[in-house]
């Protein structure tokens, strides 16, 4: 009999999974209403976990079962105290998630009968410690009076448990031992009805795609037409669908509402499933929750700060949202951490933030009130308080998706206050973290309205029909999968009681099976592969070798343009305003540094949009020292160190040591300054930064030994200048009076890819690296040299041009060393004279206000305008007039 037929007739259908129960209700109601019924009696399906468990409850009610069955956040609290607190805990990097391993190796002991002694005759440390973890485990268990899910099957067989029903089984592609001897036993007893399914397969085709991208967004196309044609269930099954989930919803969007990816369309429900559910703790309402809790802790880095800061779910995030941006902004200016809520009280009172001043006194008050240590359940009540406390989960109204993710994170926090047999008396920092584990390991999808399309893995899709299917990822290399046995038992134990993904020839077996269900599961089913993954060419699975390949497959799909091109391609003429100038400077502003030559030498937009507009970047929160205050502790030192000295002779006159104890001392005291108090782990960071920067200034001072004589005239002082109507205020990093008559300038540089290639022009007119030659022309009466010195980890050296002056290794006669076109400079003077003409029209233009969107090669990588400016919008313009434009 069919498996719906059973249904009719009152039998109990257990299932693999969660998901197939629905669907096996779903199914009979459709045929229900198919038969013109009204009103019918609800099928009983059920998880074969979930009746387990009821079995075991019903019996616990009888009296004729004393052990309560543990619920999983329970077991895996257990597991991980187990772990935690064995000895070998302290050899492991991750003690987490060897529980999480060492669970799932206690399932499959026994699942698959193998008796825990047998692990005893094994050396391997893995098998001793799960052996030693394992006999924890059941003495724990045992103080407790409990059992946990993987022992239900046994205590079934144990008390010869006899159902009082007949069963039926869906969606078993194999049955562990433990699980096959209750069927046995169960269909000897006349209990069980064996449910046949379909033996004809349905009309099988195969589609090979260019890339995995590509036969992803053909088979949204191909489910899409399914659709418009009537089709009524339509399943693809996608390998790797939790990793690419985000991926997978954004090619349904387009493909099936793309409407829904504008900015401000009205969230609505799509019309597929994807059957992916991500963690409880991954939804930015919960999230939101364990912010204010971790602040609780204290000592939280200020990339949290700040997401509590942005958050709307805390009370006054919509009203006060301006205000809470600012304060995010000089939060990061400032780089301070270590948050707990004492702090964010100040912050708030210092960046008037009102609101969120009274939710902080109000969660202090409840702070101090908390215990040092209390029960699970206790520390639920208590959460419970702050969290309200704080105004979470905010003050507009939730939508449809948030109200079910606060119903479901309210479940999960009193499934967490039933840790208390478990768990014991914990202080804060242990409950917060106990919370946010239980929430890493619940899964939660919201529930939509039903859709015809359900996207779904290939495990959960055992025992699910369909009217058409699709199945993507069968190449070579994917499926067959390679084997994956456990890592904890012996592999000689998994082959001798037959685990299957321990061995290829199990793997192979599961995908022979799979192949046989997926061509009878539907009505059409199409099985693909990708031809390429990147640069590497993909074949198909041999398994598929008996199948013809169908190439008038996809002869009726349309294929799919996306929104954005669509409304591109389909845009009105528009009327083109240029406008490219901004207003002229005043006299009286007229004011910039080198960094505005620059500017407008790279891109003349960013110049004006980032000195004139002040459109810059929004700092970044780091940990440690940035490149940029590494650079600023180098040219302390340095300046200290010249600052003293002044002349070569006297660094002529110090022995190695009495050089280095000048540099590390001043590098102690620099480096310790440019690390804020608060930052974590501080004197160890400023002990490599110390090591670091000395390493590289003793061996410059060495360089600098070898040298020609000279002494430094000015080391970081400011010098004016102007150019071209714009008065600049310069500050060389160093500048040496050489003894033969002159001077050389000279740039510190910590990047190694700094060479003098960057003072021609890139463009006619525009050179990268403007810098240094704008300095050359303030001192070029005396200019004898110019030169970088490079401060990399692997190279410490001089690299510049002079006059033909011997000034330094490195420092070549222009042009030697670089291979000169016909429009460069030919000797010392025209290259001067090149830099004045070059870099005093850049000046003018940038007074003159010239702002054109015109970036050098490559400078649109690391700039943060390109939103502002709209140069992507540009080069989509010159490609349409088929002149690409050069990023």
């Amino acid at each position: 009999m069919s498996l719906q037929s059973l249904l009719t007739e009152g039998v109990t259908v257990l299932t693999a999974s969660r998901r197939l129960a629905h669907a096996v209700k779903q199914q009979f109601a459709r045929e229900a209403q198919a038969r013109g019924a009204t009103i019918w009696q609800t099928p009983r399906v059920l998880p074969w976990s979930a009746w387990l468990r009821q079995q075991h409850l019903d019996a616990r009610t009888k009296a004729t079962a004393q052990w309560r069955v543990l619920s999983p956040a329970q077991a895996r609290a257990l597991w991980d105290d187990v772990v935690s607190g064995s000895r070998a805990a302290s050899e492991l990097l991750n003690p987490s998630s060897a529980a999480r391993l060492a669970a799932r190796s206690w399932r499959l002991l026994h699942d698959y009968l193998i008796p825990l002694d047998r692990l005893s005759s094994f050396d391997a440390p893995e098998a001793q410690a799960l052996l030693a973890w394992c006999h924890e485990f059941s003495r724990r268990c045992a103080a407790l009076g409990a059992i946990d899910e993987a022992l239900l099957s046994h205590w079934a067989f144990d008390t010869a448990l006899t159902p009082s029903e007949r069963l039926a089984f869906a969606g078993f592609d194999t049955m562990p031992p433990a699980m096959t001897r209750l069927l046995d036993r169960w269909r000897s007893a006349g209990q069980v009805a064996d449910a046949v399914e379909s033996s004809i397969p349905g009309n099988v085709s195969t589609f090979e795609a260019d890339d995995h991208d590509d036969e992803l967004a053909v088979a949204a196309q191909w489910a899409r037409d399914e659709l418009a044609q009537g089709t009524q269930s339509i399943g693809i099954i996608v390998a790797d669908l939790q990793s690419r989930r985000d991926e997978i919803r954004r090619v349904f969007e387009d493909v099936l509402a793309p409407g829904a990816r504008h900015t401000h369309a009205p969230s609505g429900p799509l019309p597929a499933v994807i059957a992916a559910p991500a963690p409880l703790s991954s939804y930015p309402l919960v999230d939101a929750a364990m912010l204010v809790l971790q602040l609780l802790v204290g000592d939280a880095p200020s990339t949290q700060a700040g997401r509590l800061l942005r958050s709307v779910f805390i009370g006054g995030g919509e009203t006060e949202r301006g205000a809470r941006a600012m304060a995010d902004r000089r939060l990061r200016e400032e780089q301070r951490e270590g948050w707990n809520w004492q702090a964010l009280e100040r912050w708030a009172a210092l960046t008037e933030c009102e609101q969120l001043l009274l939710r902080s006194r109000e969660v202090l008050v409840l702070f101090r009130a908390l215990p040092s240590s209390a029960l699970a359940s206790e520390w639920a009540e208590r959460f419970h308080q702050i969290l309200r406390g704080v105004g979470w989960p905010g003050d507009r109204a939730p939508s449809s998706t948030e109200y079910q993710t606060l119903q479901k994170f309210q479940e999960t926090l009193a499934e967490f206050g039933s840790l208390d047999p478990v768990t014991g008396r914990m202080n804060l920092r242990r409950a917060v973290g106990r919370l946010g584990d239980v929430l890493r390991d619940t899964s939660f999808e919201p529930e939509t309205v039903s859709a015809a399309i359900t996207v779904i893995d290939p495990s959960t899709s055992a025992g699910m029909h369909f009217d058409a299917l699709w199945v993507t990822g069968l190449d070579a290399d994917r499926w067959p999968g390679p084997a994956s046995p456990d890592a904890l038992i012996p592999l000689e134990l998994q082959r001798a009681f037959g685990i299957p993904e321990a061995t290829a020839a199990g793997m192979l077996q599961q995908a022979t099976t799979q192949l046989d269900r997926w061509q009878r599961s539907a009505g059409r089913v199409v099985l693909s592969w990708a031809a390429r993954d990147g640069d590497i060419e993909l074949n198909r699975s041999p398994l598929l070798a008996r199948l013809h390949v169908d190439d008038t497959l996809l002869a009726h799909a349309t294929p799919t343009i996306a929104l954005r091109e669509l409304l591109f391609r389909e845009r009105p003429p528009l009327d083109t305003l240029r406008d490219d100038r901004a207003p002229a400077l005043p006299r009286q502003a007229t004011r910039g540094g080198a960094r505005t030559i620059e500017l407008q030498s790279r891109c003349p937009f960013r110049a004006q949009a980032e000195i004139r507009l002040r459109a810059e970047v929004l700092p970044r929160v780091r940990v440690g020292i940035e490149p940029v205050d590494r650079g600023a502790i180098l040219h302390r030192v340095l300046e200290d160190l010249w600052g003293g000295l002044r002349t070569q002779q006297r660094l002529l006159e110090l022995d190695d040591a009495q050089i280095e104890h000048r540099v590390r001392e001043s590098a102690q005291r620099h480096a310790l300054q440019a690390l804020s108090v608060d930052t974590p782990s501080r004197h160890r960071l400023a002990m490599l930064e110390i090591d670091s920067v000395t390493r590289q200034i003793v061996q410059l001072l060495q360089q600098e030994k070898l040298r020609p004589g000279f002494s430094v005239h000015l080391a970081e002082a400011k010098e004016a200048y102007e150019i071209g109507g714009l008065s600049i205020t310069l500050r060389p990093d160093r500048i040496d009076q050489l003894d033969a008559g002159g001077e050389l300038l000279i740039d510190y540089k910590l990047g190694a890819s700094h060479t003098q290639r960057g003072w021609f022009d890139t463009l006619p007119g525009r050179p990268r690296q403007p810098q240094l030659p704008l300095y050359g022309l303030a001192h070029a009466e005396r200019l004898r040299g110019l030169s970088y010195v490079i401060l990399a980890p692997g190279a410490v050296e001089y690299r510049g041009w002079s006059d033909g002056t011997p000034i330094a290794s490195g420092v070549l006669p222009y042009p030697a060393g670089i291979r000169t076109d016909l429009g460069d400079p030919a000797d010392w003077s025209a290259l001067l004279h090149h830099w004045q003409f070059t870099l005093t029209r850049l000046a003018e233009h940038y007074v003159a206000g010239h702002a054109e969107v015109d970036p050098l090669p490559q400078e649109c990588t690391y700039c943060h305008l390109s939103t502002f400016c709209r140069v992507n919008e540009l080069a989509l313009e010159s490609d349409e007039e088929g002149s690409p434009h050069d990023e």
